[in-house]
Parts: C-alpha cells; sequence; structure tokens
C-alpha cells in the first residue's frame, strides 16, 4: 500500500508535469508560425539530448549511490555528486566555446541553419537540463519522489507558460530564438530549486576537491553508452526530419512525438518511486522484493496507461487538431508512435531493472543493438518515405530496445515483466 499511496503521488505530479509539457506545446503551435514553432522544438530537441548527453551517463550511477548510501554514508554520495557536477561545467565550457567560434557549420550539418544566431544560448540551455536530471535523481536517490518528479518534469514547464503568457500580454513577437530564451530562462528557474532543495539536506555538501572514485568509473562507462543510445532512439527521428524534410514537418513530427510521449509520464512516475526501492533491495540480497516491486509496477503502468494510449489510437486527429488545423496531416504520426509508447509501457521498468541490480553491461550490449537501429532507421526511413518513415523509425526502435531489455531482465532475474499475471 505504500508503494501504491507514493506512485499515486507523484503519478498526480506527473500528470501536471505531463499536462504542463502538452499546454506549452499547445502554446506554442498556436501562438507562433509553423516555420518558427519547428526550429523552436528542435532546439529544444537538441536542449535535450545535448543535456542528457552531458550527464555523461552519470544519473543512474547517483540514483544508484544516493539510493543505497542515503542516511549511512555521506562521504560516497558527495564525492560522486561533486565530481559529476565538476566535469559537468567543464564539458559545458568547451561545447560552449565551439557554439561561439563554429556556429554555422554547426547548424548547417544539423538543416537548421536558423540556429545559428542564438546557438550559444540552446548549450546554456543544455547545461541547465543536465543539472536538472542529475539533481532530480539524487533527490529521487533519498526516496522524495514527489519533489524529484516536480524538479524534472513541473517546474520548467510550467513557468514556460507563465512567462511566455507574459510575452504575449505585452505583445512582444514570438520568434525561435525569444521562445527559447524564455525556455532557457524557465529551466534556470528549475535549475535553482533543484540545488535549493538537494543542497539544503543535512549531510549533502558540495566538495572542491572531489576526485572520480573507482566505483563511479566502473559504472559510468556502461552508463554513458546507454544514456547516448536511448537518446538516439528518442532523437534520431526528429534530427532526420530536420535533415531531410523542412522545418515544418519537424513542427509536425515534434508535435506528435511530444503527443504520444504523455502516456511515457505514468512509466516515469512508477519508476521514480521503485528504481531506489529497486537498488536498496538487490543490494540487501532481497531477489523476491525486486521480483514483486517489478510486477506491481508493471500493473500499475498497464493500468494507468493503457487508456490515454487508446485515446491517440482511436482519436488521433482530435488531439492534433488541438495544436491548429494544419497539424491534423499529423494524426497518422500520433497513431504508430502511440504504438511504440504501448510497448514501452507494458515492457515495463526493464532499464531500471537492469540498471540497479548490478547488469549495466547487460543494458548497454541491448542499447548497442537498438541505437544504431534507430539511426540507420530513422536516416533510411526519412529519407524514403518522409514523415512516415521517421514515426516507423521511431516506433520500431523503441519496442525493439524494450523488448530485448525483457529478454535480458528474463535471463538475469528469472521473471518476464511481460506477464502480469505472474506468481510470485
Amino acid at each position: 500500500m505504500n508503494l501504491l499511496f507514493k506512485t499515486l503521488q507523484v503519478f498526480i505530479v506527473r500528470g501536471f508535469g505531463a499536462a504542463a509539457g502538452f499546454l506549452m506545446s499547445l502554446v506554442v503551435t498556436n501562438t507562433t508560425e509553423l516555420h518558427y514553432a519547428g526550429v523552436f522544438f528542435f532546439a529544444l530537441a537538441m536542449v535535450q539530448l545535448g543535456g542528457g548527453l552531458m550527464t555523461l551517463g552519470s544519473t543512474n550511477a547517483l540514483l544508484k549511490v544516493v539510493g543505497s548510501d542515503y542516511g549511512t554514508c555521506w562521504y560516497r554520495i558527495n564525492q560522486d555528486t561533486s565530481f559529476i557536477l565538476k566535469a559537468v561545467f567543464v564539458l559545458a565550457i568547451l561545447v560552449g566555446t565551439s557554439s561561439l567560434l563554429i556556429p554555422n557549420k554547426i547548424t548547417q550539418w544539423l538543416g537548421i541553419p536558423e540556429l545559428a544566431a542564438f546557438l550559444p544560448l540552446v548549450v546554456a540551455g543544455m547545461l541547465l537540463f543536465c543539472l536538472i536530471q542529475i539533481f532530480a535523481e539524487i533527490i529521487q536517490g533519498k526516496q522524495n519522489a514527489v519533489m524529484a518528479a516536480t524538479v524534472h518534469n513541473v517546474i520548467a514547464q510550467f513557468s514556460f507558460i507563465v512567462l511566455l503568457g507574459l510575452l504575449f500580454w505585452l505583445t512582444i513577437e514570438q520568434t525561435s530564438s525569444t521562445l527559447t530564451s524564455v525556455y532557457v530562462l524557465a529551466l534556470s528557474i528549475a535549475t535553482g530549486i533543484g540545488a535549493y532543495a538537494w543542497f539544503s539536506t543535512q549531510g549533502a555538501r558540495f566538495e572542491f576537491t572531489a576526485r572520480l572514485s573507482s566505483d563511479l568509473k566502473a559504472s559510468l562507462a556502461p552508463l554513458f553508452v546507454i544514456m547516448l543510445m536511448n537518446q538516439c532512439a528518442q532523437w534520431a527521428g526528429q534530427f532526420a526530419t530536420a535533415k531531410y524534410l523542412s522545418s515544418s514537418d519537424v513542427a509536425f513530427f515534434a508535435s506528435a512525438q511530444r503527443t504520444a510521449t504523455l502516456a511515457s509520464f505514468v512509466l516515469i512516475a512508477v519508476n521514480l518511486v521503485v528504481a531506489p526501492k529497486f537498488a536498496q533491495a538487490f543490494a540487501k540480497g532481497r531477489q523476491g522484493d525486486v521480483n514483486k516491486l517489478s510486477l506491481l509496477s508493471s500493473r500499475l503502468m498497464m493500468l494507468l496507461a493503457t487508456p490515454v494510449l487508446l485515446f491517440m489510437i482511436f482519436l488521433p486527429e482530435f488531439l492534433m487538431g488541438l495544436f491548429g488545423e494544419e497539424y491534423k496531416v499529423a494524426a497518422p504520426l500520433l497513431q504508430i508512435l502511440a504504438v511504440g509508447q504501448f510497448v514501452n509501457v507494458i515492457t515495463g521498468s526493464v532499464g531500471y531493472l537492469l540498471n540497479m541490480t548490478g547488469h549495466e553491461k547487460d543494458m548497454r550490449n541491448v542499447v548497442l543493438f537498438s541505437g544504431p537501429l534507430a539511426i540507420a532507421l530513422a536516416l533510411g526511413l526519412t529519407s524514403q518515405f518522409g514523415l512516415m518513415g521517421a514515426a516507423y523509425a521511431t516506433a520500431i526502435s523503441v519496442a525493439t530496445q524494450n523488448l530485448l531489455a525483457v529478454w535480458m531482465v528474463k535471463k538475469r532475474l528469472g521473471f518476464n515483466t511481460l506477464n502480469v499475471f505472474r506468481k510470485v
């Protein structure tokens, strides 16, 4: 009952966050020209992709450390978190310097030359998005899932909507650059709150002399590969759309993809609660508890996500029409992407199961297959079949990755997450 209560709490918070994210997209598409919206959505994808890469794959490693040591060993927690924060800032400086020196070359290669004028702003967004991920994960590690969900997926979205409403009230023209500026400011607010929530915790502090520990080093390599390939699976379709199609097509695809991933907030909400519990139970040798947690979380995911996904599959034109009449052409994209998300949900917390139980290398092997597959499918199918090809590529790669992870969980932990009727 404790798990169910915490999950429902996080579900409500994540629901607000998902609604805010959806509303954020609606506000942009209904108040901004299609071309500007497409460029902004691509900038948003760059912020999230680049911010994910800047974490160096550390989020799951830090979650595991905090989940295992919280309240018992602050030295290891502070050393690992401080080292990662230092490394992130160094990496951000290097990327930021490149964005200042060769912005035109970078944006021409990406296929969106309009980004050159505000590329350094996008890099600032990457750093802030990265810090949000890190603070959310370590707050989650101390089992404060509601605060973690708020930092991760609520504050920035609501701040963006409020700030954009202020711009609209002041009748300031909304371009790709102004939208990105507002988003970076919203990320700054979320980062500040996340940093305060962590460093105000008794025992948490920043260690300027922190060094890379052997345990963190061993975890980072496979986790970075996992994170990189996950990012490929998530964003390859959008980047291929930008490369081969128009900025308007980017807006159509991004809107459909952001709508389809609404269902995955259920998966994320449940994971926020169970991930540190997986790490804690496995560290204490309670294999049966890991199985029980997995079973309960899978049932919750299916119960909560299935109605949302069915709505997307059977009423796609209604949903896409909310973005504007011209966005109805993306209805078939939403149906395809929703099927991919359905597979993502029904497979359960397979990624966290492997990462929190010492099987990071197995998850790495899974994504080493699915990641390159996502890139190849995105480039090949998008160039040949346009938007439909990008949607099929994304759905296939997401489904493939999760089904392979199900097989690996069965092999390593002895149970099938797809079988929600199994007995423990």
